[in-house]
């Protein structure tokens, strides 16, 4: 009776140690990004439109995607 309490105890140490880990991984990665703020100069409404195959196009040779 007392090999199962045991492995009991050691289940529920590894599932708390488990947990603690998990949670501390998650805490760090959550505070890295706050801590980060957003780049200010990247404003996704002034990047200019994806190049197409016209705008590729030069008089001395042609590029294709």
């Amino acid at each position: 009776m007392e090999n199962r309490d045991d492995k009991l105890i050691a289940i529920i140490g590894l599932l708390a140690a488990c947990l603690i880990g998990v949670t501390f991984l998650f805490t760090m990665t959550w505070l890295t990004d706050v801590r980060h703020p957003t780049d200010p100069s990247l404003d996704v409404q002034s990047c200019s439109p994806s190049l197409t195959r016209q705008s590729l196009i030069h008089p001395d040779r042609v590029f294709h995607i």
